[in-house]
């Protein structure tokens, strides 16, 4: 029996069947949903757009301003859109393959949502799995107490669940001091930012750097950040370990095992 957890698995689920046992506990930290991997324009967006259409379409909606993204994720979302249908058709699609290979482990899984994900569906989809759930606040687990604070910061596209690192801090200060808190993303730090394979940071929440600066959590555990320069880091007294990508990497991280980083 053991605590284990993955993130960013986006659509990648069958490798979990073996690693995983039905007396463990998953922990999955976001970004179920494989709506597109920038590292090689993969994903339900750029198959169903077309590659070349959705990076032209990125681009302009970027170079034109904040209005332009917005109005590009509302004709992406609007129940009238060209792609709408087949867009909820695919990421439906996922979501089921996803709780399958949960109904054939049979263990107990605690979920948050990342921000390729579509919350919910995915809370839709675990109907009827009675031992997974789409979390987020405090959980025994093993006699420690996990927080769970779920989520991402705003994009260019401010997607329906995005929020802003105020509200995000608010989150954690409601949670309180926990033994290990997970998240999708990582605090502001910079060497738990950097993509190497993206060659630039990704977004990191100083609220989260503020709350493990002040309450000193023994781990935090994130995702989010695909090929990090590092996959741990020491702030204070809390070790910060980035469990992603397990699309990738296809490895399953074992709580306790501090020391494989």
């Amino acid at each position: 029996m053991a605590i284990k957890l993955i993130a960013d698995p986006h659509g990648y689920f069958k490798g979990l069947v073996g690693e995983v046992r039905e007396n463990d506990t998953l922990l999955v930290l976001g970004d179920v949903l494989d709506l597109i991997d920038w590292a090689d324009l993969s994903g339900i967006l750029p198959e169903v757009l077309g590659k070349e259409n959705l990076v032209e379409r990125i681009f302009s909606a970027f170079a034109a301003g904040p209005e332009a993204a917005m109005a590009m994720r509302e004709e992406l979302l609007s129940l009238q859109g060209e792609y709408f249908q087949e867009l909820l058709r695919r990421i439906n699609d996922d979501y089921r393959r996803f709780t399958k290979v949960l109904r054939e482990i049979g263990c107990r899984t605690y979920i948050i949502y990342g921000n390729s994900d579509m919350p919910e569906i995915l809370e839709s989809s675990l109907d009827g799995l009675h031992k997974s759930t789409l979390v987020e606040g405090r959980v025994e687990l093993e006699g420690e107490t996990f927080g769970f604070v779920p989520g991402p910061l705003y994009s260019p596209f401010k997607m329906p669940r995005e929020i802003d690192d105020e509200e995000f801090g608010s989150r954690l200060e409601e949670l309180g001091r926990v033994d290990v808190l997970c998240t999708h993303i990582p605090p502001r730090w910079d060497a738990a930012l950097f993509d190497v394979v993206a060659e630039r940071p990704v977004e990191g929440s100083e609220k989260l750097l503020e709350y493990i600066e002040r309450e000193k959590p023994a781990l935090v555990y994130h995702g989010h950040v695909h090929h990090p320069a590092q996959r741990a880091v020491r702030i204070g007294d809390t070790k910060v370990v980035n469990v992603a990508y397990y699309k990738r990497d296809k490895h399953v991280y074992r709580h306790g095992n501090e020391d494989e980083f």
